[in-house]
């Protein structure tokens, strides 16, 4: 009967046999006829009904018994460079997919050269390695090179597959001895398990010498597999081996390093996993995916990952496992019996998800829970009692850290003992680059397991909430000294145990007040990474929890309605503004109540941000100049970031420019001096905003412009989304489209539009949203620009109405000017005589005549010109004189560049070009 001969395999189904490269492999009846079959149709899609029709003649079996035997085949055959052997065709059956070639005579197995007998086979990697190609390639050099060589690395990660890999790849050269330290269990064992190995009685009046002897006389590379629980006989051992011998090389898999002289460690990593923001196209190149994908397929065919849904599911599944393997392949279990999607939503508490593992393995690696129990079980109470502390970080932490969480509990020397052993026992794996350490979830889900257990969580949850409280403090000290970039690095990661510590605390009865402090505290870490929804729910939490608490009118109670005040300031937009007027009227209230001036001030600042939104200038500095009268005991600059803008939004530019020059010197020194709570603006920037706004109505043209990039680009580098979108709406954009920079304007508009967004600062996108409509709006008709002022309050119906120009609606003109927008007022009224001059001429002269005489008051040069320009248009043409035009345009900054001073420099014979 002909042989059927498919890569490196050859099928004989007159012996029944299955050899790959020679070897004959182990295979069982029913999937040996399923092979026979499907082999000997190569190509043609073989019915499911067929084929059990076939292999099972005489009985009736159920479709789930043929795909046990599929899975059984297709781990056995793997899946090759080339591709898999086996295809499910969906609703059809089963095709045979590589090409067989059809031998007369089964071919004899070569011997291989340079082989030599091994004592013991090693056990065969019936799937394909995944991931791991370059691991084994330098471990294999590694081995070649050394004589101990050590693969280490958390339970799970796959250790013993590489090993195996490497140990594949030296037998070409040794005798290769593959010891399974994980069957034995006491160190008396080990001995006369290498005895055995190596073909001789264990019962001799010396074994352990006649096992040393043994091995000098052949080219040994001993596998000394799964060694943590034995380590210090192992390590004793291997010592003794390297010393007696020249030619044995020790290959060993552990969860912690022998540490032995002379001992080279290769730390096995998790396999790579896709970061959140990949691609569907990119993220099957990543080993976890592959692994995960590969290892479903094999077992199931419900899932065929061709959809961007599935495959950034099956990303969520292995993020979420930290891709070890172990987890992954056990995950992929689960989806082929529950379906992926049941899988993903269960992942929350993987120990209990992923149970069930191959019946082969060994039983610490049949459920995760066992391959952590076997690691558990070799830890010293120093080593437990710590793991539990380390439980409670939720996210990556130092050292220092650790040192400070567990601090009440053991001394220096126990924790750094303790902490290493964790370490070299691979339960502490390093995160990233920056000297932190993390549990892995699956991990770290075990170990707060083991605290629940432990009667010791209250103790331990007080302990890690102590130590957010002390790390918050630190925080926001560095806040104002740090750059941005620093202040992340060294403080990013807290959030996680923030939000961890603040939940349990306001959950748990008796300690909630803990919860509270911490809530009240934490401003800054909200604001910072983008997260004041979040923020809003938890102030309100804490809130609820003040209600009729000794808490209630203290400083506590002040810093969560600042917080919360900024947060919906920020997050709600403006239908949360009379809201927000309550959470700072509240705090002023409280601050006033308790004595804390530096608080009001910032409770201050908060109204006055909100008085200064609504276009209520006048009344944002009446308040702030009474407060610089009641507290003369604070120096006269603490007002000034209160009073900068307000000024020159009610059109005292000269004002304004007073208080800047104390805002300048109350922000000097620091890299930043927000206001952690209020608005959250960064003073510097603000005061450069309203600087270049100043400069711009003034004529200092060039000088407004040099400043406001090198503002800009301040402010990007501070990397504080608020301030960077206020500098942005209030100052790049507008001035940049009023002097006639179109496509910079846009640019800016672009950069501010993907900051709210990604930070999700619903205030900022509303001007955004405005700017883009009213831009819009140029092309259609006057209903929609109508639409879009009429929804708009303020200051930024000022500047809407300012950029829309002559298309902005009479009675938008009118809102705009009912208002106390003394900034734009003179321009605002040009519009109007503008717009009513067709009707009433008369009223437009006067219109035009106010808006020019408000100009000249309040010095702002640019709308002048603009209403020179204007009233020379409204002059018949034989009455026209230049002289005003030129006297303006002569007052402007030399070398200065604008639309408006293009037509002007025209008109008097001058030249200045457009901007381009």
């Amino acid at each position: 009967m002909p042989v059927l001969k498919f890569g490196r395999f050859e099928l004989d189904p007159s012996q029944r046999k299955l050899t790959e490269s020679g070897k004959t492999l182990q295979l069982g009846g029913k999937a040996f006829d399923i092979l026979a079959v499907l082999a000997s149709s190569a190509g043609e899609i073989i019915s499911k009904e067929k084929l059990i029709a076939q292999v099972w003649p005489d009985t009736t079996v159920e479709e789930g018994a043929l795909r046990v035997h599929l899975v059984t085949l297709r781990k056995l055959l793997g899946d090759r460079q080339t591709g898999r052997y086996i295809e499910n065709v969906p609703g059809r059956g089963y095709v045979f997919v590589m090409p067989v070639e059809i031998g007369v005579a089964p071919s004899q197995p070569r011997e291989p050269t340079a082989v030599r007998r091994l004592h013991q086979s090693l056990p065969r990697l019936t799937e394909r390695l995944i991931g791991r190609d370059s691991m084994v390639a330098e471990i294999s050099s590694l081995v070649s090179q050394n004589r101990i060589v050590t693969i280490a690395g958390t339970g799970g990660v796959g250790k013993t597959s590489v090993a195996l890999a490497v140990a594949e790849i030296a037998s070409a050269e040794r005798e290769v001895l593959f010891v399974d330290l994980g069957s034995l269990s006491e160190e008396s064992e080990i001995i006369p398990t290498l005895a055995t190995l190596l073909g001789f009685n264990s019962l001799l009046e010396d074994t352990r010498q006649a096992v040393l002897d043994a091995l000098c006389q052949h080219k040994y590379l001993i596998l000394l597999d799964n060694c943590e629980h034995l380590i210090a006989s192992i390590a004793v051992l291997v010592e003794d081996v390297i010393a007696v011998s020249d030619d044995v090389t020790v290959l060993a898999t552990s969860r912690e390093p022998l540490r032995v002289l002379g001992e080279r460690i290769r730390q096995l990593p998790s396999l790579a996993v896709p970061p959140e923001d990949a691609r569907p196209s990119d993220i099957r190149s990543y080993p976890a995916v592959e692994l995960f994908v590969d290892r479903v397929l094999l077992s199931s065919e419900r899932e065929s990952f061709g959809s961007n849904e599935t495959i950034s599911a099956a990303a969520e599944v292995v993020r979420r496992l930290d891709g070890i393997p172990l987890a992954i392949e056990l995950a992929a279990s689960g989806a082929a019996n529950l379906g992926l999607a049941h899988l993903v939503g269960s992942l929350d508490n993987p120990l209990s998800v992923l149970r069930r593992g191959r019946r082969t393995a060994p039983p610490r690696q049949q459920t995760l829970r066992a391959t952590l129990d076997w690691s558990f079980e070799n830890l010293t109470e120093k080593e437990r009692l710590l793991f539990d502390y380390l439980a409670m970080f939720a996210g990556a932490f130092s050292t220092d850290a650790a040192l400070t969480i567990s601090a009440s509990a053991m001394s220096t020397d126990d924790f750094y003992q303790a902490f290493d052993g964790l370490f070299l026992k691979s339960l502490l794996s390093v995160s990233g680059g920056d000297g932190n350490y993390r549990l892995l979830q699956t991990t770290r889900s075990y170990a707060l397991e083991k605290v629940e257990q432990s009667g010791n969580r209250v103790a331990l949850r007080l302990a890690h909430a102590a130590y957010c409280e002390n790390a918050l403090s630190r925080a926001a000290s560095d806040w104002t000294s740090l750059p941005t970039a620093d202040w992340m690095r060294r403080y990013g990661d807290l959030i996680h145990d923030i939000r961890s510590a603040i939940n349990w605390t306001l959950e748990t009865e008796g300690v909630s007040h803990v919860g509270v402090e911490l809530a009240s505290s934490s401003n800054i870490f909200w604001v910072q990474l983008g997260l004041m929804n979040e923020q809003i729910n938890v102030i309100e939490r804490a809130l609820k929890r003040i209600v009729d608490s000794p808490l209630e009118g203290t400083e506590t109670e002040l810093d969560l309605r600042l917080s919360r005040g900024g947060a919906l300031y920020h997050m709600r937009g403006f239908p949360a503004d009379t809201e927000c007027f309550a959470e700072f009227r509240r705090a002023v209230e409280i601050a006033d109540s308790i004595g804390n001036v530096r608080k009001l001030v910032t409770a201050q600042s908060g109204l006055t941000a909100l008085l200064t939104s609504h276009g209520r200038y006048g009344e944002a500095i009446e308040q702030a100049l009474e407060l610089r009268e009641r507290y003369t005991q604070l120096p006269r600059e603490t007002f000034s970031r209160m009073l900068e803008h307000n000024y020159l939004f009610h059109g005292d530019l000269r004002s304004s420019r007073d208080e800047l020059a104390g805002s300048f010197r109350d922000a000097s020194g620091e890299v930043r001096r927000t206001a952690n709570h209020g608005m959250g603006f960064d003073q510097r920037i603000i005061a450069l905003a309203v600087l270049v706004f100043v400069d711009f109505l003034e004529g200092k043209i060039i000088g407004s412009l040099t400043v406001l990039e090198e503002s800009v680009a301040e402010a990007k580098k501070l990397d504080y989304a608020i301030v960077t979108c206020l500098l942005l709406m209030l100052s790049a954009f507008p001035i940049n489209f009023l002097v006639g920079r179109r496509s910079i304007a846009l640019g800016h508009l672009d950069t501010a539009e993907k900051l709210a967004k990604e930070h999700r600062l619903i205030r900022w996108q509303q001007w955004i949203k405005s700017y883009r409509q009213l831009l819009l709006a140029e092309d259609q008709n006057d209903s929609a620009m109508n639409t879009v002022l009429a929804d708009a309050y303020g200051m930024r119906l000022e500047y809407l109405v300012v950029v829309a120009g002559t298309r902005a609606p009479l009675d938008q003109i009118e809102r705009a000017l009912a208002g106390d927008g003394g900034w734009c007022r003179a321009e605002v009224l040009r519009l109007k005589a503008i717009a009513v001059r067709p009707t009433d001429p008369v009223a437009a002269n006067a219109f035009l005549q106010e808006a020019t005489d408000t100009a000249r008051l309040a010095g702002a040069i640019f709308w002048e010109l603009r209403c020179a320009l204007t009233a020379y248009e409204f002059e018949v043409p034989e009455q026209r004189s230049t002289e005003d035009l030129a006297a303006i345009v002569a007052r402007f900054e030399p070398g200065s560049r604008t639309d408006d001073l293009s037509v002007a420099s025209e008109i008097v014979g001058l030249t200045a070009p457009r901007f381009g």
